[in-house]
């Protein structure tokens, strides 16, 4: 019960900050929107649109910039008061830390959901098709390791703003490299070798095998692979979470 209602406090501070929702509910219809269209007579063959392709890369996008959601529900500013009054009651640290984890994974399993499902239903985007479920399935396994690493991070560094600067940076790097923006085949060998060494695009990767060639051959390892290291940024957390840190 105590869970649930500090669950809440959590999910309804995100609900109710501005830059959080642009981010989440506005933010990957730009971003589609404008890619696919700057990027529309690059695409088209084999029944593969420039709107097809960011929409997959975009919200896969928008699921690492996810990483840093979950800090905020520990460091934003808002909140302190309402730390200090759960880190003098009678609370366990793992219903506090996990109340945080779950409220940030509820929101972005809901508004990515969301997004996905009117992009695939509309045509704005191939999603999936039929094998939808499993794309969404496969986002959502990846959305709890971008959660929880966050917090991981978060209650290793106890600083907002050192936090946010390493999350989104490297967020950023690791979408860069691994072609979320432009396909790196086509800048030659060497590039297009040290992208497949990024974990993001084996995801990538196999995200478009399972659209497009109904091809699952490494889409269980990479499931398991992240609710593992979900679960090691859970140890993580619970090992080095103080609550008197974030007052």
């Amino acid at each position: 019960m105590i869970l649930w209602k500090l669950i809440k406090r959590d999910f309804k501070n995100l609900i109710t900050t501005p830059v959080v929702i642009m981010a989440c509910v506005v933010y990957p219809w730009l971003l589609v929107g404008l890619f696919g269209f700057i990027f529309s007579s690059l695409y088209g063959g084999e029944g593969v649109s420039s709107y097809d392709y960011y929409g997959v890369t975009m919200m896969i996008y928008i699921i690492i910039a996810s990483i840093t959601i979950t800090p905020n529900t520990f460091m934003e500013k808002k909140l302190r008061q309402g730390n200090i009054r759960i880190a003098y009651a009678p609370v366990s640290k793992i219903s506090i830390y996990m109340s945080k984890i779950l409220s940030s994974y509820l929101f972005m399993v809901v508004t990515v959901s969301i997004n996905m499902t009117l992009m695939n239903y509309f045509k704005i985007a191939n999603l999936g098709g039929d094998n939808f479920i499993y794309v969404l399935v496969l986002f959502m396994a990846f959305l709890l390791f971008t959660v929880t690493i966050g917090g991981a991070v978060c209650v290793i560094l106890k600083t907002e703003e050192l936090t946010n600067m390493i999350l989104s940076n490297a967020a950023s790097i690791f979408a860069l490299v691994s072609g979320m923006f432009f396909p790196v085949d086509s800048l030659g060998k060497v590039v297009s070798n040290l992208a497949n060494l990024s974990p993001i695009k084996w995801i990538l990767d196999s995200t478009f095998s399972v659209i497009y060639d109904n091809n699952f051959q490494n889409y269980t390892i990479i499931i398991f692979s992240l609710i593992l290291l979900s679960m090691v940024c859970l140890v993580v957390m619970h090992f080095n979470y103080k609550p008197e840190d974030y007052i």
